[in-house]
């Protein structure tokens, strides 16, 4: 999970751990990734995101958001060159 990944690393080591591979050509997944907000986001069962979304928030809901849009931004800039 990114939010583990993320939340027990520095952003900078842990987006060194991350492997992109794309699957479509079409999704825009690192945009999508740039605009990410953990409150928004979903979960298939509501008990796990509450689950989820309480363990974020006490790790702090911000500081991953900025974690996810950082990686966001360096994995654009990877896939442009």
């Amino acid at each position: 999970e990114l939010f583990v990944l993320f939340s027990f690393s520095p952003c900078e080591e842990a987006a060194k751990r991350v492997v992109y591979i794309p699957l479509d050509a079409e999704l825009h997944v690192p945009h999508e990734l740039q605009c990410f907000d953990a409150r928004r986001a979903r979960c298939y069962d509501p008990n796990e995101e509450l689950r989820l979304k309480r363990v974020i928030e006490a790790m702090g809901m911000d500081q991953f958001n900025q974690c996810i849009h950082t990686w966001a931004d360096k994995l654009s800039m990877s896939l442009v060159q």
